[in-house]
């Protein structure tokens, strides 16, 4: 297994930040990003040994998360969704796939990512969502992928696709055939440079050989235990660049101030800490992962992180280019990432005060 020293995830989160301010405000590809962590084997963290992998243990991979987060989430978000894809393929049972596909994107030689929305949270679309039908030993999309990030520069995308019946399916599908289409990126508040697109099929065939699970009732119920905490980890890695913000500042602030700041600081630690000691139990039978919980502690905390930088720099926060702004509004992201309803509901309760 892999490793990485504190040391290191410091140097990560130094270099992406240095190019973080740049693709935000251009809204690029983070060439320099990417080639960095391809150089320091990040191809091969969540790849399994077997097909070429130097994989990372689930703590160490949330930790990596946090520190790409901290430094550019636009990047830290490409590499959660290739990594997604990834998972979802080591998960198959198409064992041919996985031989063909996974030795390639351990060693960078193609880029994969998710299109999965559809069967999770998106409820962009009006309902025209991505539907599929059998075509002899195979299958036919129609229909969207309302939310593919890198989708531009993706050779597959692992997409899924529900069938008349309800049931769904699971396949990695090449983006070099007829049928498939992909939107110019969106514009976003935040993280354009993670160029997240709508992937629209149409008549689009999946072969015997693209299949990674079903048909089946939920396809995606085979992701591993650690999949609903990497949202946190990046979560708490911009909270974690807020707080150096924050405690940046500190020593210029009138006394009254630290009525403020430092019960966010001690709350902002008690979350992280939270987060880590369950990712350290995820293979504990007798432990429920409180994922729920912790994602609307981490939503609750990183926006507070914030409102708290926003207002203690004054006007000079609100400046575009500057690192209060941007991770600001990164910090929003969090409310509509993968964010289910409970989440959704909870997180405002928590952040408008709706529970007194």
């Amino acid at each position: 297994m892999a490793s990485l020293t504190e040391s290191q995830l410091k140097q990560l989160t130094e270099s992406l930040d240095d190019w973080g301010m740049e693709y935000d405000l251009t809204g690029h590809w983070p060439e320099k990003s990417v080639a960095l962590l391809a150089d320091r084997g990040a191809w091969r963290w969540n790849v399994p040994a077997e097909f070429g992998g130097d994989p990372l243990q689930h703590g160490e991979l949330l930790r990596a998360y946090e520190a790409l987060s901290a430094g550019c989430l636009s990047t830290a978000l490409l590499w959660t969704q290739r990594d997604g894809a990834v998972e979802l393929i080591a998960a198959s049972p198409n064992e041919a796939l996985k031989r063909r596909v996974l030795p390639a994107l351990a060693r960078g030689e193609m880029y994969t990512t998710v299109g999965i929305a559809q069967l999770t949270t998106s409820k962009r679309g009006g309902g025209h969502l991505l539907k599929a039908t059998t075509d002899g030993d195979g299958y036919r999309l129609n229909g969207m992928m309302p939310w593919a990030t890198g989708a531009e520069r993706a050779d597959a995308i692992v997409t899924g696709a529900v069938l008349p019946d309800g049931n769904q399916i699971l396949a990695c599908v090449p983006t070099d055939r007829e049928g498939i289409r992909v939107d110019k990126p969106d514009t976003l508040l935040a993280l354009s440079a993670s160029r997240t697109s709508c992937v629209h099929c149409e008549n689009y065939r999946v072969e015997p050989d693209d299949m990674l699970q079903g048909p089946a009732p939920k396809v995606l119920a085979l992701r591993t235990p650690v999949k609903p905490l990497v949202t946190s980890a990046c979560g708490i890695g911009v909270a974690g660049a807020l707080h150096d913000i924050i405690m940046s500042m500190k020593p210029g602030l009138r006394s009254h101030f630290e009525d403020v700041v430092d019960p966010l600081s001690q709350r902002y630690h008690a979350v992280r800490e939270k987060l880590y000691s369950a990712a350290d139990r995820v293979h504990d039978p007798a432990y429920e992962v409180p994922s729920t919980e912790i994602r609307v502690m981490v939503n609750e905390v990183v926006i507070q992180m914030g409102l708290t930088a926003l207002t203690l720099s004054k006007g000079s926060g609100f400046i575009q280019g500057r690192p209060v702004q941007r991770h600001f509004r990164e910090a929003l992201f969090f409310l509509v990432w993968s964010a289910p309803a409970s989440v959704q509901l909870e997180s405002l309760i928590r952040l408008i005060g709706g529970n007194d």
